[in-house]
């Protein structure tokens, strides 16, 4: 076993009626939140104001910021970090969208700068106290140091995570994920596997991190149908938070690879959900990676309920794309790049976009832009 450094400082409240307790633990950090959300939905489920009233009850006053977009941009969080000024903590309220701009409102708006600035070399010293309260399974920001924005003047999405973008505390109440809609349960689910399969097979996996993947990978596969197919079965929707804070942890670990840096681009400048856009590519993107670790893809194929018993690594692995075909068609997400609104004449610019990424640097097999090329055709 390779030596390796584990840390993550996240303080995790799971389970059902969680979400009480969130005005007691945000009276640990100060007596002034900034809350962040995307307003329309959060607004519709009623949570924003059960938040308020939590917040209120434990001595806590408010400030709601709820322009959070489905991709948030530099501009969405130097106007959130504004408001936080006059707070002592801010609390992410919502899906990855809101979770990863309150990590972004509280290092600009602690420093004092623009978060472009972080963008482009800076690092900063500290952050304000960050709460997240999760409402979809699938990001995994609750439980790791990441956040992912899109620069509005070019529509590039970038990814940032430093210690002290750790939220230092999370709630995750899977009652709160009931009035999903499928299709984001989906997405989201999706966006949660891959985090356990990209982390697993990355160059920087860990046995720690890989513990965290495999559980969540099994969790989704169990029970993601169950969840997109009745919003109601809360044993469903209790596991998938769980996988979605197990997969966050796993990516805290391995991170993401290929698959995330090809992805970013179509949600950056398609502003489509990032869960599709993941799915869309990842056949191509499995086929195309499957041979530099063969024997961690045949161990997903037979997760994916694929007979690959007696067989060599090869043809195991082989059997991944298969059993990853049947699981999104379980859960309507077999979907196409074109489907998306993306046509051939757009590729250039996403390769452009994703030869940038960090990612690269730590997937198992190495991409050309000739090579992504070809995974963005395959997946037209």
């Amino acid at each position: 076993m390779e030596p390796f450094v584990h840390f993550n400082p996240v303080e995790i409240l799971f389970g059902k009626g969680s979400f009480e307790h969130a005005g007691m633990l945000a009276k640990r950090y100060g007596n002034k939140a900034l809350v962040v959300t995307g307003g329309h939905s959060m607004k519709k489920i009623g949570a924003t104001e059960k938040l308020l009233g939590y917040l209120e009850t434990s001595g806590v006053d408010a400030l709601v910021f709820d322009e959070v977009e489905p991709n948030p941009s530099y501009t969405t969080v130097d106007k959130g970090a504004e408001l936080a000024g006059k707070c002592d903590m801010v609390i992410g309220l919502g899906g990855g969208s809101a979770m990863d701009a309150a990590k972004a409102i509280a290092i600009a708006s602690f420093n004092d700068k623009p978060i472009s600035s972080y963008f482009s070399g800076e690092k900063p010293s500290e952050a304000m106290p960050v709460i997240e309260i999760a409402t979809t399974a699938g990001t995994g920001s609750e439980a790791d140091r990441y956040f992912v924005l899109t620069d509005p003047r070019t529509g590039e999405k970038h990814g940032l995570g430093y210690r002290c973008s750790y939220p230092v505390a999370s709630v995750i109440d899977p009652m709160l994920m009931k009035s999903m809609p499928p299709r984001i349960t989906a997405s989201t689910g999706i966006d949660a596997f891959f985090h356990g399969l990209e982390s697993y097979v990355s160059r920087k996996s860990t046995h720690m991190g890989e513990l965290y993947a495999k559980e969540a990978m099994k969790l989704i596969i169990n029970n993601l149908e169950k969840a997109f197919r009745n919003g109601d079965d809360i044993k469903a929707r209790e596991n998938m938070a769980l996988a979605s804070t197990l997969a966050g942890m796993a990516i805290d670990v391995g991170r993401t690879t290929l698959l995330h840096a090809l992805e970013h681009p179509l949600s950056g400048h398609l502003d489509v959900p990032h869960g599709e856009g993941l799915a869309a590519l990842s056949i191509a993107y499995m086929k195309f990676t499957y041979p530099a670790c063969p024997e961690k893809f045949a161990y997903i194929a037979s997760l994916l309920g694929e007979d690959v018993a007696g067989m060599g690594a090869e043809e195991g692995a082989e059997r991944s794309m298969d059993g990853m075909r049947k699981f999104l068609e379980r859960v309507g997400m077999n979907i196409r790049l074109k489907d998306m609104g993306a046509d051939e004449d757009m590729i250039d610019t996403f390769v452009n976009d994703a030869l940038k990424s960090h990612l690269l640097k730590i997937t198992p097999r190495p991409a050309s832009a000739a090579d992504m090329r070809e995974i963005y055709l395959k997946s037209m």
